[in-house]
This record gives structure tokens, C-alpha cells and sequence, in this order.
């Protein structure tokens, strides 16, 4: 929300709460007027009309939600911002052993009961690995620090 804050250049007060779980209470019974979430958490709330969906945090619209644009299109492309979950290994770890651990881990992403149940969530799985992975990664981690910096948190030398 940070993000979307400077981007948008307004003032927004940060409410604190232990979980998205308080926060989607929170907001349902009118207590706060916003909530930044994942889609899984509030899709449900969305089609029954108690929400509604502003804009998406990422580079395109989320598949669930195709009439919901992002806050790039809206003209706001620094608030932008992914939940991601990654898998790293040590450096120096041998080639063969990195090879079986990427052919393992693709071969999770694909397994359709667990596409399944991402998709009966509504979540969308991008499987990204080596270079790919390596530039999301580089490009995310800039775009949260200067995130940060603009807040003022981080001091830089």
C-alpha cells in the first residue's frame, strides 16, 4: 500500500493487523476502508458483492478478474507488486543436483491436482527458473527497495 501511497502521491494510514485473516474481517465489518491481498482471499467476498476490486498489483490483469484493471494501467506503474514464493540453493551447489531440483520443481507446477486446486482458488501459477527467474527477481527487489527508500526506512551510503 506503500507503494500505492507515493505513487499516487496520497496519504494513507497503515492499520496493522495479525494476518490477512483480521484485515478481511476488518474491512468487511467497515472498519477500514481498503486491504491489500492476494486474490485467493478475496475472490469469493468479490463475486458475492461484499468487495469490490480496485486495481491489480501486477504487470497485467489477474484472470479472475479481467474487468478490474491494474494500477499500471491506471497510470501508476510503481505500485506495482507480486506475492512470490521461490526456491534457492546455495552457492556452488553442483549443476546436477540444481537440474534434478528444477526438473522436480516443474514437475510440481504442472502436477494437475495441484493445478487443480490453484485453479478451484482461482490463483494463477507462473513458473519461472534460471535467467527468467534470476531478472524477476533482480527487477522486484530494486522496485521494493526504492519502494522502502521512499518511505524512508533504508538509508543508503
Amino acid at each position: 500500500m506503500e507503494l500505492l501511497s507515493h505513487a499516487a502521491g496520497i496519504k494513507l494510514r497503515h492499520v496493522p493487523y495479525a494476518g490477512v485473516g483480521p484485515a478481511l474481517t476488518a474491512i468487511l465489518g467497515g472498519h477500514v476502508d481498503a486491504l491489500a491481498s492476494g486474490p485467493a482471499v478475496v475472490l469469493r467476498h468479490i463475486k458475492a458483492g461484499k468487495l469490490r476490486a480496485l486495481a491489480g498489483w501486477g504487470d497485467k490483469r489477474v484472470a479472475a478478474l479481467p474487468e478490474v484493471p491494474t494500477f499500471k494501467e491506471l497510470g501508476y506503474p510503481d505500485a506495482e507488486f507480486y506475492i512470490w514464493a521461490g526456491v534457492f540453493a546455495p552457492r556452488g551447489t553442483p549443476e546436477p543436483v540444481l537440474a534434478k531440483l528444477r526438473d522436480t520443481l516443474r514437475a510440481s507446477v504442472t502436477d494437475g491436482d495441484l493445478k487443480g486446486a490453484m485453479d478451484k482458488l482461482e490463483t494463477p501459477i507462473v513458473f519461472k527458473q534460471g535467467e527468467e527467474f534470476s531478472r524477476f527477481f533482480e527487477a522486484d527487489a530494486r522496485r521494493l527497495a526504492e519502494g522502502v527508500r521512499k518511505v524512508g526506512k533504508v538509508e543508503t551510503k
